[in-house]
C-alpha cells in the first residue's frame, strides 16, 4: 500500500507541476518531438490531467489494475525518453516535475526515472496478482 501510495504521489505531483503552464509544457514537448504545434498543444493540455487522475485512482483504490498499468507503461516511456536525451541539453529542463531553464540529462535523470519505472512495475505486479 505505502509503495503504490508513494507512485500516486509521484504522478500527482508531476502532473500538478505542469497542469498551469501548458506552453511551457508544450514547448518542452516540442523540444523532445518534432510535431505539429497544435498537437504539442494538445497533448500539453490534457496529458497532465491523465496523470493526476492515474493517480487519484491509486489513493482511491479505484480501477488499480488499470491505473498501476498505465502508469508503469508511462514510467518505462519517460526512462527510454531519458536514455534517448542522455547528454542533450533541453531548453527548459526534462519537464518531468517543474520547468526551469535549459538542463543537461544526466544520470541523475536516467536512474531517477529507471527508478520510478521499477516502482511502478511491482505496483503493477501487485495490483494485477490481486
Amino acid at each position: 500500500m505505502i509503495l503504490r501510495l508513494l507512485l500516486a504521489a509521484i504522478y500527482l505531483f508531476a502532473g500538478a507541476s505542469k497542469i498551469f503552464h501548458v506552453l511551457l509544457f508544450k514547448a518542452t514537448i516540442m523540444a523532445y518531438y518534432s510535431m505539429p504545434e497544435w498537437l504539442a498543444f494538445l497533448i500539453a493540455l490534457v496529458f497532465p490531467w491523465i496523470e493526476i487522475l492515474a493517480g487519484l485512482s491509486l489513493v482511491l483504490q479505484w480501477k488499480t489494475k488499470y491505473s498501476s498499468a498505465f502508469l508503469f507503461l508511462l514510467s518505462l516511456f519517460f526512462f527510454v525518453q531519458m536514455i534517448l536525451n542522455y547528454s542533450n541539453i533541453l531548453p527548459y529542463g526534462c519537464g518531468c516535475f517543474g520547468f526551469g531553464g535549459p538542463e543537461k540529462i544526466t544520470l541523475y535523470h536516467v536512474f531517477r526515472d529507471l527508478s520510478i519505472a521499477v516502482l511502478a512495475g511491482f505496483v503493477f505486479y501487485r495490483e494485477w496478482k490481486k
